[in-house]
């Protein structure tokens, strides 16, 4: 029997430069995949995150900018922003880059923005929870930042959400009856 999960494909014929085909060969190797798996993985980046993420306000800034910017601030100013991010932000983004307001949705939205960004991004399923990590290297504020905007967001979804974090880490912890990735 097949697995549901397992998603159908089709084949197709496309003509690529070559030095763009050198680069993505070179960008299988380092990854250790096949053209066609690297080929897919990029397609389904661009689809889920680049041709959507810059008209609903997404801008790419430098680390080092963020960073400078949230050393000046206070916790407690940052901790502001963020709840009245988390609160709002996610049901706009949700709604014109899926056109779903869900935690499923939410939750592949984050991956594709740490992906993004260059942050790595871990989903570890326990029996009763999932956790998911962030490891972000941008500092102590921007982990309070996240937090507490997960936190908004995910409340904001209607789910009990466990946050915590370190110095450049944060983690969040969602039960089952949230989220489940194998009902998916």
């Amino acid at each position: 029997m097949l697995d549901d999960k397992i998603e159908k494909t089709e084949t197709i014929t496309a003509r690529i430069g070559k030095k763009t085909l050198d680069k993505l060969r070179s960008y299988a190797k380092s990854e250790n995949t096949t053209i066609n798996s690297a080929i897919n993985q990029l397609l389904s980046h661009a689809v889920d995150w680049d041709v959507v993420a810059a008209k609903t306000g997404w801008v790419p800034i430098p680390k080092d900018v963020l960073i400078s910017y949230f050393e000046k601030l206070d916790d407690s100013t940052i901790m502001d922003v963020a709840e009245l991010s988390g609160k709002n932000v996610p049901r706009d983004l949700l709604l014109a880059m899926r056109g779903r307001f869900d935690v499923g949705e939410w939750i592949s939205i984050l991956r594709s923005r740490a992906k993004a960004a260059g942050f790595h991004f871990h989903e570890m399923p326990e029996d009763d929870f999932v956790m998911f990590i962030m490891k972000h290297d941008m500092g102590a504020k921007w982990s309070i930042y996240f937090q507490t905007y997960y936190d908004a967001a995910f409340k904001a979804l209607g789910c009990d959400v466990d946050c915590s974090m370190t110095n450049n880490t944060v983690s969040y912890k969602l039960s089952r009856k949230d989220y489940d990735p194998e009902k998916l």
